[in-house]
């Protein structure tokens, strides 16, 4: 199928004119938190759903990254998920450019992909310094959350052992971000282990409920064959946030079929509305359960329109609007 993605790759900064120091002094002083209680008070005022949304950069190439952040700040979105290259990118005296530019734009750095770091049932590597690298990083940005996925195969069949190894080396993880004042998420994908209902939840039961949470992408669950609603509902007090996207039609039905009909294909995703996940569904389940956490839209893996990834930003920014979300 012919398709266009985009890729996980952007550009770095220059170090400003002021001390890293003072410039932490001056964003202790309004914290990023506070960027984001209006839209949440104001949504409860009129009566919209009380989530903050935010808007990922994965959906942008490497090269147009801050240009992405202007796009999803200027879109009204409250935070967003950078991929774990920003911490080499920018790391030392270009991450205060950094801090700079989120604060001007008013985004909270919600989450942070701990890319490199992937938790294989069949392989017993200690990842815990790598995350180190990442939950400093996220740290200082004045960010919340680090997301790992597993490395598993979605139709292996692991032991019990192996599960319980993977869920210690996992709890490992969470005690490093804990250590950072950061929480970390398991999000499961498609193509891993956890792809499936059955996969997902050994990986919770293997795990810490209190060192690792779980972040629930909708479209994801949706191609793995998993209900999100009832996800949600299972796994409410583990739930550290969500990813919004959507699945086209053909696809899910491919997968139905079988899934290893959809590994190889250019794309799985699409914007919000224009597929099948079951969003006044989910929505249900947020209010029966009262989260009140983020809401990120992630749009990977996606056939890009003519107007780049700002149009589909747009596209999904009236969309989660007319969801009830204040935005």
């Amino acid at each position: 199928m012919d398709s266009r993605r985009t890729t996980s790759e952007g550009t770095s900064g220059h170090s400003g004119p002021h001390g890293r120091r003072d410039f932490l002094k001056l964003a202790a002083t309004t914290p990023l938190v506070a960027w984001c209680a209006t839209p949440v008070l104001k949504a409860q005022r009129r009566g919209g759903l009380p989530n903050p949304v935010g808007y990922a950069t994965i959906s942008w190439p490497r090269d147009q990254f801050e240009h992405a952040l202007h796009t999803i700040s200027s879109l009204g979105f409250h935070g967003t998920q950078m991929l774990g290259w920003a911490e080499e990118a920018y790391a030392g005296g270009k991450q205060e450019e950094l801090l700079k530019l989120v604060h001007q734009l008013k985004l909270q750095p919600v989450a942070l992909s701990a890319s490199a770091v992937r938790v294989d049932p069949a392989n017993p590597t200690d990842q815990s310094a790598r995350l180190r690298q990442y939950a400093a990083f996220q740290k200082e940005m004045g960010g919340k959350y680090l997301q790992v996925t597993d490395a598993g195969k979605p139709d292996e069949k692991y032991s019990d052992d192996q599960m319980g190894a993977m869920g210690a080396r996992m709890n490992d993880l969470g005690k490093v971000a804990e250590d950072y004042g950061l929480s970390l998420g398991y999000h499961p994908h498609f193509g891993t282990y956890g792809e499936t209902r059955e996969g997902l939840g050994r990986v919770l039961s293997a795990t810490d409920p209190n060192r690792v949470k779980l972040i629930a992408d909708v479209a994801h669950l949706t191609l793995g064959g998993s209900d999100p609603a009832e996800v949600i509902r299972a796994y409410h007090q583990r739930l550290l946030f969500l990813h919004f996207k959507d699945v086209p039609r053909h696809i899910e039905q491919l997968a139905r079929k079988d899934r290893n009909l959809v590994r190889h294909e250019k794309y799985y995703f699409c914007e919000m509305g224009r597929g099948v996940v079951n969003f006044p569904a989910i929505l249900g389940t947020l209010r029966s359960v009262a989260f009140k956490g983020w809401i990120i839209v992630e749009l990977d893996g996606y056939r890009v329109p003519s107007g780049g990834p700002d149009e589909s930003a747009r596209i999904n920014r009236n969309s989660v609007r007319k969801l009830g979300f204040q935005v």
